[in-house]
């Protein structure tokens, strides 16, 4: 088949509508973060012959859910019904069949932690961040304890101090950092110490 014609434009987020046979559940929530910190930054895809979204149609959602009164969009044209519908699937199948490289997508994710000491902005978190390392390299996404006694660690955490020498590289210090301090706000404990010796325990109860 030959190249579609796409013609660009930004349109009144009303002038366009959701296709009614969209099947897809899209997390407009997320959607909206991401149009909170960057922008729309390609276009939606609606069907000239009845200006209804082929693909985009969270996107569209979150527009308005953010209060948007324009959205850019990619206008097509279809030759029927069938043919809009093919394409509205396709679309929406291709995410489903697509995959990341788990290594690379850690690095990715280490080296904007490294260099902003956060994931704003890129909708992955900390708890994404331990289940990929987990994946990868096993206890290393729960803390690698090897080495490290229940005794070494609950006497330290008698102490009022907060240094701690564990082996790994910078990038994993700070990743672990990030995580004891969003498990510090949930367990309510500010003595790192005691947070690893509570999850050192959690790791023998399991074994």
């Amino acid at each position: 088949m030959e190249q579609r014609k796409i013609d660009f434009a930004t349109v009144d987020v009303n002038s366009i509508e959701p296709h009614p046979k969209n099947v897809r559940q899209g997390d407009i929530g997320a959607i909206s973060e991401s149009l909170k910190a960057h922008g729309q930054y390609r276009p939606i895809v609606v069907d000239r012959r009845t200006n209804q979204i082929l693909a985009g149609n969270h996107t569209w959602r979150a527009a308005k859910s953010l209060g948007w009164s324009q959205i850019a969009v990619g206008f097509i044209e279809t030759k029927d019904d069938d043919d809009a519908t093919r394409i509205l699937l396709a679309d929406n199948r291709a995410t489903d069949l697509a995959s990341y490289d788990d290594a690379g997508l850690a690095d990715l994710l280490k080296e904007l932690i490294t260099s902003d000491g956060d994931l704003t902005g890129s909708l992955f978190d900390g708890d994404d961040v331990d289940d990929l390392l987990y994946k990868l390299e096993g206890s290393l996404g729960t803390f690698d304890i090897t080495g490290v006694t229940q005794d070494f660690v609950s006497d330290f955490a008698k102490k009022d101090t907060q240094n701690l020498t564990l082996p790994y590289s910078v990038e994993q210090i700070t990743i672990i950092k990030n995580r004891l301090s969003q498990l510090e706000n949930k367990m309510s404990i500010n003595n790192w110490a005691e947070i690893i010796y509570l999850l050192i325990e959690k790791e023998n109860d399991s074994n």
